[in-house]
């Protein structure tokens, strides 16, 4: 569709990530320009900020609200394929005929107010969710953070319940060296009287969470209590307060996710245990998602892991794997902690290493470190060459995994 891609085009020329951390005034201008912001209604708007299992955590109570029934809309980034994947309803992302739409309705404020990327996106996002225009009749909306939080465009939309995921070291340039500093920084979705539903917090954050409890007069509350098991395939079952449930996104880390979201589902009124088998129908790709790719003999993953937590908690996930040799297909992004992810990979047994460039903001093959350069099997910019490499060595026990970064990863689920 031309149009849709002359309007990407136009949308991707706007700036897209900040050299420092931005504010809010700009896009509350622009909400402020519509006729439908002042109407929104806190209780049904969801924010979820963290360094790690956002997108899935709200991919996970986003099906736990469907199940239920419910309208619900959803606003995530980055996209993997298409720029529509951000925009949902009911788990259906906005068709690219109703994006052009979108887009022209809102292009003058757009550029009125000199928006970025990620806030225009953000505003035809609400636009589609609380617009009379488009009559979605949403139950609840829910949005995540792009980066940070106090300062993140999804900030500016009034809301009742945050969402704090795992933190971790991420984005330090911006958001600060040290945990935390960029725990304050997420911590500033939470608004007076919200109800904060969060993962497990490092010791080290009790002050801050203790100090942004009585500012704000926020109630705070903890992912629910689960345990997982797991089967040969491997398949995982979640044990959970409300009866146990097998779940289709993988590992330790899915179950943490699942927990908040049920937490988060609970505290909103339902009843968890009547919409368990959700956790086993959840529509998130690129996490640890098996793909097919021509005359490959092995299995292959992807997973875009793209900081030092997200790589630890993949390492956990294939301890339930087995493989005679593993090969490791790495893109990683030019603002990333490139030594220790890497690192952390060639603990792997019997790993053969790949390098390649991710497409946004990626490392060049000439700025690995030279001793991870010399580790390497091969190199190639172009990860489908190499992929297509790996398929005349690789046996059936192998394993091929493509990791580092969501847009390399993207770029696959683009060729396939």
């Amino acid at each position: 569709m031309k149009e849709f891609d002359i309007i990407v085009q136009k949308l991707e020329a706007l700036s897209i990530m900040p050299k420092e951390m931005p504010g809010i005034e700009k896009i509350t201008r622009a909400l402020n320009d519509t006729n439908w912001f002042s109407k929104i209604d806190p209780s049904k708007v969801i924010v979820v900020a963290g360094t790690n299992g956002k997108g899935s955590t709200c991919a996970i109570l986003e099906s736990l609200l469907c199940s239920a029934r419910k309208n619900v809309g959803f606003y995530s980034s980055p996209h993997l394929v298409d720029t529509t994947e951000r925009i949902r309803v009911n788990q259906r992302q906005i068709s690219k005929v109703n994006f052009v739409e979108l887009y022209q309705q809102n292009q003058k404020r757009i550029e009125k107010f000199e928006l970025t990327h990620f806030e225009a996106l953000t505003v035809m996002a609400a636009d589609y969710f609380f617009s009379n225009t488009w009559d979605q009749n949403l139950d609840y909306v829910i949005f995540e953070v792009g980066l940070g939080g106090t300062f993140d465009a999804t900030n500016a939309i009034p809301h009742a319940t945050s969402v704090i995921t795992a933190l971790s070291l991420d984005h330090t340039n911006i958001l600060g060296h040290d945990l935390i500093s960029i725990a304050k920084n997420k911590f500033g979705i939470v608004s007076d009287g919200n109800k904060v539903i969060h993962h497990p917090l490092p010791t080290e954050l009790n002050s801050l969470v203790c100090e942004v409890r009585q500012q704000t007069q926020s109630t705070w509350l903890p992912g629910a209590e689960v345990s997982l098991m797991k089967s040969s395939g491997p398949q995982y079952f979640l044990q959970t307060p409300w009866g146990m449930a097998e779940m289709n996104l993988m590992g330790e880390r899915a179950a943490m996710n699942a927990s908040t979201a049920l937490a988060v589902f609970a505290s909103l009124g339902f009843d968890p245990g009547a919409y368990l088998s959700a956790l086993n129908q959840v529509n998130w790709k690129g996490r640890m998602q098996k793909i097919e790719w021509p005359s490959m003999k092995a299995p292959v993953y992807v997973s875009g892991d793209h900081n030092p937590q997200g790589i630890e908690s993949l390492l956990d996930l294939l301890n339930d794997f087995s493989w005679n040799q593993i090969h490791v297909v790495v893109g990683i992004g030019k603002d990333k902690a490139v030594d220790s992810m890497l690192r952390e990979l060639l603990q792997l047994k019997n790993i053969k290493l790949y390098l390649t460039e991710t497409p946004f903001k990626g490392l060049a093959l000439a700025e690995y470190p030279q001793e991870i350069k010399m580790r390497a099997t091969e190199s190639h910019h172009d990860v489908g060459v190499l992929l297509d490499r790996i398929a005349q060595q690789a046996h059936s026990q192998d394993l091929v995994l493509v990791t580092g970064s969501l847009y390399l990863v993207g770029e696959i689920l683009k060729k396939i």
